[in-house]
């Protein structure tokens, strides 16, 4: 592999730090959903509607980041006794950007509330990420949350517990579950980050109106029509909690999209891997932590206090902000040292479509990141939705050899050093030295004050490679404070560098 050459000190600082619809598929769904549910009435006035979708903060905390460390972390949580295949070989779980392949329905899992009796997909020859998507109802039946019935109903009708929704792919559906948090208040002032899968489901339907199925009539018939509108019967069931209403708005729903999708190409396959919105594909990691992480995530509240392996995630809203920031497209590699659950790389490979890789060093955030990566492609499938390639493996980004061979072609890295120790962040500015001209470095304390001035003192430090701009989010954009604060893009510029040595007959 070539290596850019460095001078004499920057070799010796360098050496210093190296260590992704079948009619009888519609008609089963169709008989599933209505032969407990007869003919229902009319649907009551409407009341004031509440918010549908997600609530800003993700539940648990969400979207990733883990501050890590240097060496392995000498108190680790045992691992739970597991039936499962070996982990995952360091050398990573290497997902191929997809394009329209028909999507899996979920399937039933059952699991322990650990993390090790998870659902855990394999992989074969001929199916390269294995396994099915995991339901909304499937991530249910592993929380550590208790669940009960959403719904009122009549007397005529039985109560149903889950219900299909069908989605853009040939033959897909999810099943969803109608249950809810037995601690949920759906009248509280501050809605509790907790997953309600009637939101979930309600979300899901507003977004394949909005941006997958390429019909105007479509959209109005579901999100605009605020009296009768598919949505909009949604809303009133759901606040009223009739489960009856609210069943016969899904199966409308899936009657339409059935409809829809009798018409070649007007159902999926809309935008190519660098056009997703950002709402599209911020849903979408959503359902993919809800299934993957929520149920289980008081697994990653172990780690050591006041270390570099403090947890913090990175919230959707910030890191839209920083693909932006730091000007991230398809054609671009991003490298998240440090990357937790996996969350920002995949919404970047979602959202830009570009090759996004990422290392982390704790068990549990990393088997978590891979199995959502598998999660997210699956999701993808779903929804016939393409993006770019996703890598994640365990490992210590200082030592790793993948990360070597990363570096010197990465266009982005990511580094959530907000609970760095300063020794850690020095062996990150001399691993900075392999990096190309351009590249851009985001983090979220500064590596370079913006104020630095070369002199013959400091002209080889790796701090003399880098500019840097300061950019401000606002609250709830990160789950270790609901204030606002600031985050740095640096990026490798050697000009400077050059300048000040000839003018000083140093070159």
């Amino acid at each position: 592999m070539n290596r850019k050459r460095h001078t004499s000190s920057e070799r010796g600082s360098l050496a210093a730090a190296r260590a992704v619809v079948s009619s009888s598929r519609d008609r089963e769904i169709v008989n599933r959903n209505r032969e407990r549910v007869g003919s229902l009435p009319t649907s009551p006035r409407p009341r004031k509607a509440t918010r549908v979708g997600y609530d800003s903060k993700r539940p648990h905390g969400r979207s990733q980041q883990v501050q890590r460390k240097q060496k392995e972390p000498a108190e680790e949580p045992a691992e739970e006794p597991t039936d499962e295949p070996a982990e995952e070989s360091a050398s990573a779980v290497e997902i191929e950007r997809c394009a329209s392949v028909p999507a899996r329905s979920g399937g039933a899992h059952r699991s322990s509330a650990i993390l090790s009796a998870m659902p855990s997909p394999t992989m074969d020859q001929n199916d390269e990420v294995g396994g099915t998507m995991v339901s909304s109802a499937d991530a249910i039946k592993q929380s550590e949350t208790h669940y009960d019935d959403y719904f009122k109903w009549d007397d005529t009708e039985e109560p149903l517990k889950t219900i299909d929704l069908l989605l853009p792919a040939p033959g897909a559906s999810e099943s969803f579950s109608l249950l809810m948090p037995r601690s949920y208040d759906r009248d509280a002032a501050e809605p509790r980050d907790e997953y309600l899968p009637v939101n979930d489901l309600m979300a899901t339907v507003r977004v394949v109106a909005l941006y997958l199925v390429d019909s105007a009539d479509f959209r109005a018939r579901v999100c605009e029509d605020k009296e009768n509108g598919i949505m909009r019967q949604l809303e009133r069931a759901r606040n009223r909690r009739r489960g009856g209403d609210f069943v016969r708005a899904v199966e409308a729903f899936n009657a339409m999209l059935r409809s829809e999708g009798a018409s070649a190409g007007r159902v999926g396959g809309a935008f190519d891997r660098a056009s997703i919105p950002s709402d599209l594909a911020i849903h979408i990691i959503e359902q993919t932590y809800n299934r993957v992480v929520a149920p289980t995530v008081g697994l990653l509240r172990q780690y050591k206090a006041f270390s570099n392996n403090v947890y913090g995630e990175i919230l959707p809203t910030l890191v839209s902000q920083i693909i932006d920031a730091a000007r991230i497209t398809s054609d671009c590699v991003f490298v998240d040292l440090g990357c937790g659950i996996g969350n920002v790389v995949l919404q970047v490979a979602a959202q830009t479509g570009c090759r996004a890789s990422g290392v982390e060093i704790m068990k549990v955030p990393a088997r978590f990141a891979q199995r959502q990566a598998r999660e997210f492609e699956h999701r993808m499938r779903q929804y016939r939705l393409e993006h770019g390639s996703v890598q994640v493996w365990r490992g210590d980004f200082c030592e790793s050899v993948e990360v070597q061979r990363l570096l010197p072609n990465a266009d982005v890295l990511l580094v959530n050093n907000y609970a760095f120790d300063g020794p850690l962040n020095q062996i990150l500015l001399q691993m900075f030295l392999d990096l190309k001209e351009g590249t851009r470095i985001v983090s979220l304390k500064p590596f370079v004050t913006p104020d630095h001035k070369i002199n013959a003192r400091n002209i080889y430090s790796p701090e003399s490679i880098l500019t840097v701009k300061r950019h401000a989010y606002w609250s709830q954009c990160v789950s270790w404070t609901d204030n606002g604060g600031e985050y740095f893009v640096q990026t490798v510029d050697r000009s400077r560098m050059r300048t000040f040595l000839t003018s000083h007959g140093m070159a």
